[in-house]
């Protein structure tokens, strides 16, 4: 119990730092500029909003998955908005900018939209205490956010003094969940059941389909404009882990440890499926220098 509570608090830390930083990172015209495209606006929500889940949702079916294993992909096909999208797209050479707007497009079109899936899809969660879910989703995501954009807005200095050690405490924070919910699970006193279900059910398998297929979606519905489409595919796929966390906690607390085995799997593959892509594409734009241009400039 202590253990799972130290888990949830640095879930917590993680995306309250990594909102904060993107809001210090960036200005309200970073945000709310790629977002007066109406059609791109409607594409990326039919995207994450509906096909995403839609198709979380026939997986699981087509695969005949259940218990835990089923709730943790759908949770995590619900809930879009990942705070570390924009890195990726970073990473990819991306339109960071429009990946941002996104991300924070999603996050509050999210209070909405998750738990009006969730209800549909999981019959399970028709006691689901919404409220309090909205309100930790605000104080953690939306909250930290807004601060970081009024620090960069009417304190650009301070802004650039807190941007290094608020990204680097982010990744500490993800690194130590990692670590501590790895060695939770393998314990000793916790065996490694929920991941023979992840394994024995398919479960691997769907989440791998359900990243790939998210990411397909965007890339494909993204339009003509390279960094436009990888940043949509990118936060397509990458689903937000700390949301469907909180909805996990807040409907199924009875199986919580295994679910939150499965959200880390979950988080793990779809960081690994992308991060590979977007390096590859990184790559692509020469932004890695590849073995042949070193040795011309050598």
């Amino acid at each position: 119990m202590i253990t799972q509570t130290i888990l949830m608090v640095a879930i917590y830390l993680f995306i309250i730092t990594s909102l904060l930083f993107i809001g210090l990172d960036h200005t309200y015209r970073d945000i709310l500029a790629p977002l007066k495209d109406i059609r791109l606006v409607i594409i990326a929500l039919l995207v994450n909003l509906v096909l995403v889940p839609l198709t979380g949702y026939i997986l699981v079916t087509v695969f005949a998955l259940s218990g835990a294993v089923l709730i943790g992909c759908i949770l995590m096909t619900s809930a879009p908005g990942a705070s570390y999208s924009p890195r990726l797209a970073e990473v990819s050479a991306g339109n960071v900018p429009f990946a941002t707007g996104l991300m924070f497009l999603l996050c509050t079109t999210a209070l909405v939209s998750t738990p009006v899936t969730l209800l549909i899809v999981l019959p399970e969660s028709t006691m689901m205490n919404v409220w309090p879910v909205i309100r930790s989703l605000i104080f953690l995501m939306v909250i930290p956010l807004i601060v970081g954009l009024a620090l960069r807005a009417y304190r650009p200095t301070v802004a650039d003094r807190l941007k290094g050690p608020v990204v680097l405490f982010s990744y500490v924070m993800i690194l130590f969940v990692l670590i501590l919910a790895l060695a939770t699970t393998f314990g000793p006193a916790n065996p490694v059941g929920i991941f023979r279900g992840l394994f024995g059910s398919y479960g691997v398998l769907v989440i791998i389909l359900a990243v790939a297929i998210s990411f397909l979606f965007g890339f494909l519905l993204g339009g003509p404009n390279p960094g436009i489409r990888r940043s949509l595919a990118e936060s397509s796929a990458i689903r937000n882990s700390g949301m469907a966390l909180l909805f996990a906690a807040s409907s199924f607390t009875a199986i919580m440890s295994d679910i939150l085995t499965v959200l880390i799997a979950y988080t793990i593959i779809q960081t690994v499926i992308v991060g590979i892509v977007a390096g590859l594409w990184r790559r692509k734009s020469g932004l890695i220098p590849t073995d042949d241009t070193a040795k011309a400039g050598s």
